[in-house]
Protein backbone atom coordinates (compact mmCIF):
# COMPACT_ATOMS: atom_id res chain seq x y z
CA UNK A 1 0.00 0.00 0.00
CA UNK A 2 1.54 3.56 -0.81
CA UNK A 3 0.83 4.72 2.78
CA UNK A 4 2.61 1.82 3.97
CA UNK A 5 5.66 2.55 2.19
CA UNK A 6 5.54 6.17 2.85
CA UNK A 7 5.43 5.58 6.83
CA UNK A 8 8.24 3.17 6.09
CA UNK A 9 10.23 5.93 4.44
CA UNK A 10 9.68 8.46 6.65
CA UNK A 11 10.94 6.33 9.47
CA UNK A 12 13.80 5.46 8.09
CA UNK A 13 14.92 9.17 7.54
CA UNK A 14 12.93 10.79 10.38
CA UNK A 15 15.39 9.36 13.18
CA UNK A 16 18.59 10.61 11.87
CA UNK A 17 16.84 14.11 11.45
CA UNK A 18 15.94 14.52 14.87
CA UNK A 19 20.02 13.32 15.49
CA UNK A 20 21.15 16.20 12.99
CA UNK A 21 19.03 18.57 14.69
CA UNK A 22 20.80 17.68 18.34
CA UNK A 23 23.70 18.91 17.16
CA UNK A 24 22.97 22.53 15.16
CA UNK A 25 25.45 24.21 18.15
CA UNK A 26 28.20 22.68 16.37
CA UNK A 27 27.40 23.75 13.34
CA UNK A 28 27.20 27.48 15.19
CA UNK A 29 23.51 27.23 14.88
CA UNK A 30 21.78 28.45 18.44
CA UNK A 31 22.80 27.80 21.79
CA UNK A 32 23.69 24.02 23.48
CA UNK A 33 21.48 22.00 24.84
CA UNK A 34 22.83 22.77 28.22
CA UNK A 35 23.29 25.83 27.83
CA UNK A 36 19.19 26.34 27.16
CA UNK A 37 18.68 24.01 30.58
CA UNK A 38 20.66 25.70 32.31
CA UNK A 39 19.25 29.44 31.54
CA UNK A 40 15.97 28.01 32.90
CA UNK A 41 16.89 25.41 35.64
CA UNK A 42 15.06 25.26 38.44
CA UNK A 43 15.07 22.33 41.17
CA UNK A 44 13.13 19.63 39.10
CA UNK A 45 15.83 19.89 36.04
CA UNK A 46 17.86 16.31 36.47
CA UNK A 47 21.82 16.84 36.79
CA UNK A 48 23.10 17.19 32.71
CA UNK A 49 24.77 13.86 32.59
CA UNK A 50 21.04 12.36 33.11
CA UNK A 51 20.05 13.74 29.69
CA UNK A 52 22.64 11.35 28.19
CA UNK A 53 20.01 8.78 27.84
CA UNK A 54 18.75 10.42 24.33
CA UNK A 55 21.98 8.84 23.13
CA UNK A 56 20.41 5.73 24.16
CA UNK A 57 16.87 6.75 22.50
CA UNK A 58 18.30 8.29 19.25
CA UNK A 59 20.41 4.62 18.62
CA UNK A 60 17.10 2.98 19.36
CA UNK A 61 15.21 5.21 17.16
CA UNK A 62 17.68 4.85 14.16
CA UNK A 63 17.60 0.53 14.96
CA UNK A 64 13.69 0.68 14.38
CA UNK A 65 13.63 2.87 10.91
CA UNK A 66 16.07 0.22 9.65
CA UNK A 67 13.73 -2.46 11.21
CA UNK A 68 11.24 -1.54 10.01
CA UNK A 69 12.29 -0.89 6.51
CA UNK A 70 13.18 -4.36 5.74
CA UNK A 71 11.59 -6.31 3.23
CA UNK A 72 11.07 -9.17 5.96
CA UNK A 73 9.46 -6.63 7.98
CA UNK A 74 7.21 -4.91 5.87
CA UNK A 75 4.64 -6.60 6.93
CA UNK A 76 4.84 -6.66 10.53
CA UNK A 77 1.57 -5.38 12.36
CA UNK A 78 3.58 -4.02 15.51
CA UNK A 79 5.43 -1.79 12.61
CA UNK A 80 2.27 -0.79 11.60
CA UNK A 81 0.54 -0.18 14.20
CA UNK A 82 3.86 2.05 16.14
CA UNK A 83 4.98 3.55 13.06
CA UNK A 84 2.89 6.60 12.93
CA UNK A 85 2.98 7.67 16.34
CA UNK A 86 6.50 7.12 16.66
CA UNK A 87 6.88 9.20 13.55
CA UNK A 88 4.63 11.84 15.09
CA UNK A 89 6.91 11.85 18.12
CA UNK A 90 10.13 11.76 16.32
CA UNK A 91 8.87 14.70 14.12
CA UNK A 92 7.81 16.80 17.80
CA UNK A 93 11.53 16.00 19.27
CA UNK A 94 13.26 17.48 16.37
CA UNK A 95 10.73 20.33 15.83
CA UNK A 96 11.07 20.73 20.20
CA UNK A 97 15.17 20.41 19.63
CA UNK A 98 15.39 22.74 17.03
CA UNK A 99 13.17 25.58 18.40
CA UNK A 100 14.79 25.58 22.09
CA UNK A 101 18.53 25.47 20.50
CA UNK A 102 17.59 28.52 17.54
CA UNK A 103 15.51 30.79 20.79
CA UNK A 104 17.58 29.88 24.05
CA UNK A 105 14.87 28.85 26.15
CA UNK A 106 11.93 27.19 27.38
CA UNK A 107 8.82 28.42 27.13
CA UNK A 108 4.96 27.10 27.29
CA UNK A 109 5.04 26.79 23.67
CA UNK A 110 7.74 24.26 23.99
CA UNK A 111 5.92 22.88 26.91
CA UNK A 112 3.22 22.00 24.14
CA UNK A 113 5.38 20.62 22.03
CA UNK A 114 6.56 18.48 24.60
CA UNK A 115 3.50 17.36 25.49
CA UNK A 116 2.44 16.21 21.45
CA UNK A 117 5.53 14.05 22.00
CA UNK A 118 5.12 12.40 24.76
CA UNK A 119 1.11 11.61 23.65
CA UNK A 120 2.39 10.12 20.24
CA UNK A 121 5.36 7.97 22.49
CA UNK A 122 2.65 7.04 24.90
CA UNK A 123 0.13 5.60 22.32
CA UNK A 124 3.14 4.05 20.52
CA UNK A 125 4.25 2.05 24.09
CA UNK A 126 0.62 0.97 24.61
CA UNK A 127 0.07 -0.21 21.07
CA UNK A 128 3.40 -2.28 21.28
CA UNK A 129 2.39 -3.72 24.65
CA UNK A 130 -1.13 -4.54 22.74
CA UNK A 131 1.05 -6.18 19.46
CA UNK A 132 2.55 -9.22 20.47
CA UNK A 133 5.32 -9.91 18.07
CA UNK A 134 8.36 -12.64 18.38
CA UNK A 135 12.02 -11.83 16.96
CA UNK A 136 15.17 -9.62 18.04
CA UNK A 137 13.43 -6.66 16.66
CA UNK A 138 10.17 -6.40 18.16
CA UNK A 139 12.22 -7.54 21.75
CA UNK A 140 15.03 -5.63 21.68
CA UNK A 141 14.16 -2.56 19.40
CA UNK A 142 11.00 -1.92 19.98
CA UNK A 143 10.31 -2.98 23.88
CA UNK A 144 12.96 -0.47 24.79
CA UNK A 145 12.29 2.37 22.25
CA UNK A 146 8.79 2.64 23.32
CA UNK A 147 9.36 2.25 26.79
CA UNK A 148 12.55 4.46 27.46
CA UNK A 149 10.84 7.56 25.17
CA UNK A 150 7.20 7.43 26.83
CA UNK A 151 9.30 7.09 30.29
CA UNK A 152 11.61 10.20 29.70
CA UNK A 153 9.14 12.05 28.00
CA UNK A 154 6.96 12.13 30.50
CA UNK A 155 9.76 13.35 32.77
CA UNK A 156 10.66 15.90 30.35
CA UNK A 157 7.50 17.29 30.45
CA UNK A 158 7.32 17.79 33.95
CA UNK A 159 10.91 19.52 33.65
CA UNK A 160 9.73 21.86 30.97
CA UNK A 161 6.49 22.72 32.92
CA UNK A 162 8.54 23.89 35.51
CA UNK A 163 11.17 25.96 33.45
CA UNK A 164 8.36 27.47 31.31
CA UNK A 165 6.92 28.63 34.47
CA UNK A 166 9.83 30.02 36.27
CA UNK A 167 10.61 32.00 32.24
CA UNK A 168 7.27 33.26 32.64
CA UNK A 169 7.71 34.69 36.20
CA UNK A 170 4.78 32.22 37.69
CA UNK A 171 7.62 30.79 39.87
CA UNK A 172 10.11 32.43 42.53
CA UNK A 173 13.53 31.53 41.18
CA UNK A 174 15.18 31.39 45.19
CA UNK A 175 13.60 30.54 48.43
CA UNK A 176 10.69 28.81 50.18
CA UNK A 177 8.76 29.51 47.27
CA UNK A 178 11.22 27.95 44.55
CA UNK A 179 10.83 24.81 46.99
CA UNK A 180 7.32 24.19 47.47
CA UNK A 181 7.08 24.79 43.79
CA UNK A 182 9.75 22.14 43.09
CA UNK A 183 7.88 19.69 45.47
CA UNK A 184 4.50 20.56 44.06
CA UNK A 185 5.69 19.33 40.58
CA UNK A 186 8.08 16.33 41.95
CA UNK A 187 5.12 15.09 43.87
CA UNK A 188 2.61 15.26 40.00
CA UNK A 189 5.34 13.75 38.50
CA UNK A 190 5.96 10.80 40.57
CA UNK A 191 2.26 10.21 40.75
CA UNK A 192 1.91 10.36 37.42
CA UNK A 193 4.69 7.90 36.57
CA UNK A 194 3.57 5.46 39.03
CA UNK A 195 -0.17 5.49 37.39
CA UNK A 196 1.20 4.70 33.76
CA UNK A 197 3.59 2.54 35.21
CA UNK A 198 0.79 0.64 37.38
CA UNK A 199 -1.20 0.46 33.73
CA UNK A 200 1.34 -1.23 32.33
CA UNK A 201 1.80 -3.49 35.22
CA UNK A 202 4.39 -5.94 33.79
CA UNK A 203 5.33 -4.10 30.41
CA UNK A 204 6.69 -1.43 32.50
CA UNK A 205 10.52 -2.39 32.99
CA UNK A 206 12.05 0.50 29.98
CA UNK A 207 9.08 2.96 31.01
CA UNK A 208 9.90 3.01 34.77
CA UNK A 209 13.57 2.60 34.25
CA UNK A 210 13.90 6.23 32.14
CA UNK A 211 11.93 7.52 35.12
CA UNK A 212 14.47 5.89 37.92
CA UNK A 213 17.22 7.29 35.66
CA UNK A 214 15.27 10.94 35.48
CA UNK A 215 14.68 11.15 39.29
CA UNK A 216 17.94 9.96 39.97
CA UNK A 217 19.48 12.68 38.15
CA UNK A 218 17.22 15.60 40.27
CA UNK A 219 18.16 13.72 43.62
CA UNK A 220 21.80 14.36 42.64
CA UNK A 221 20.98 18.03 41.45
CA UNK A 222 19.97 18.82 44.42
CA UNK A 223 22.54 17.48 46.01
CA UNK A 224 25.05 19.42 45.31
CA UNK A 225 25.69 18.63 41.46
CA UNK A 226 23.87 21.85 40.43
CA UNK A 227 22.51 23.57 43.77
CA UNK A 228 21.97 21.80 47.45
CA UNK A 229 18.13 21.44 47.80
CA UNK A 230 17.48 18.90 50.64
CA UNK A 231 13.50 19.03 50.23
CA UNK A 232 13.93 19.07 46.46
CA UNK A 233 16.08 15.77 46.84
CA UNK A 234 14.08 13.92 49.41
CA UNK A 235 10.76 14.61 47.48
CA UNK A 236 12.53 13.29 44.31
CA UNK A 237 13.82 10.20 46.16
CA UNK A 238 10.83 9.53 47.58
CA UNK A 239 8.98 9.85 44.33
CA UNK A 240 11.64 7.47 42.68
CA UNK A 241 11.39 4.67 45.28
CA UNK A 242 7.26 4.81 44.21
CA UNK A 243 7.32 4.40 40.79
CA UNK A 244 10.22 1.40 41.22
CA UNK A 245 7.74 -0.32 44.16
CA UNK A 246 4.67 -0.21 41.35
CA UNK A 247 6.65 -1.20 38.73
CA UNK A 248 8.43 -4.27 40.92
CA UNK A 249 4.56 -4.99 41.95
CA UNK A 250 3.10 -4.93 38.29
CA UNK A 251 6.18 -7.27 38.01
CA UNK A 252 4.69 -10.13 40.40
CA UNK A 253 3.05 -13.01 39.44
CA UNK A 254 -0.71 -12.72 40.43
CA UNK A 255 -1.65 -15.04 43.70
CA UNK A 256 -4.52 -17.59 42.80
CA UNK A 257 -7.44 -17.52 44.43
CA UNK A 258 -9.81 -20.03 45.28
Amino acid sequence: MPQDQLRRLILLILPWVQIGTAFLPALGIGSSMAAVSAASRTPVVPAGYAFSIWGLIFALAAAYGIWQFLPANRDSALARRTGWPLAGSFAANTLWQTTSQITGSVGFGLLAIILVSLACALTALFLARNTPEAGVGPRWIVTPLTGLLAGWLTAASFVNLSSAARQAGMLPEHGLGATLAAVVVLLAAGGAAAALAWLLRRDAGWFAGALLWAFIGVVAANLGVNQVNIPAALTAAVMLALVLAVAWQGRRPAVATT
